[in-house]
């Protein structure tokens, strides 16, 4: 019951803040919906499916060769039908279909992590922009682990925040002035 509880909340969005679980007010008013970020991170961590029951287990690793399988036959259909779909996990626009200027995140939520995720690892990113490969760390105002980090933090805050932090910044996440 408990193990299924767990990922029920946690394929619904809804998952556990563990010990910070008091600080739920606090976290909202910091973070956008905390406990979807929470949900997020426990969903793509294998050690949170260890603890499942193993009747539980067995239909959240279907639920996810699902949604694996889903995303990635429509990211197929929509490459079949002559639009763009990022294929480099390094880049912002990995697992996204791009049409004109406008792109389609299909993941609800899982994109984010698995790219900050593999540039942490590789030490590399791809610009969504130029398509140039970016070693991190070198080169003028160099991109490091921690700029990838603070990024990755700052879009996951709430809009007052967010308005804070671009205010204390003089620019908002993409750079451009604040007036």
């Amino acid at each position: 019951k408990d193990s299924l509880s767990r990922y029920i909340n946690a394929a619904t969005g809804r998952g556990a803040l563990g010990q910070l679980a008091g600080a739920a007010v606090p976290l909202n008013t910091v973070f956008f919906s905390p406990r979807l970020i929470a949900s997020r991170l426990s969903l793509l961590n294998p050690i949170f499916y260890t603890k499942l029951h193993p009747a539980v287990r067995k239909n959240a690793v279907r639920d996810l060769m699902v949604l694996s399988s889903a995303g990635a036959t429509l990211l197929g259909l929509s490459k079949l039908s002559g639009h763009e779909v990022g294929t480099d996990p390094r880049s912002a626009d990995f697992g996204k279909i791009k049409i004109g200027d406008t792109r389609y995140d299909i993941w609800g939520g899982f994109q984010q992590y698995v790219v900050a995720a593999t540039r942490l690892l590789t030490g590399e990113q791809i610009s969504s922009v130029t398509g140039r490969e970016i070693s991190l760390g070198e080169g003028f105002k160099p991109t490091t682990r921690r700029d990838i980090l603070v990024r990755m933090m700052e879009s996951k805050l709430s809009p007052i925040a967010s308005l804070a932090n671009d205010i204390l910044k003089g620019k908002d996440i993409t750079g451009r002035p604040i007036n």
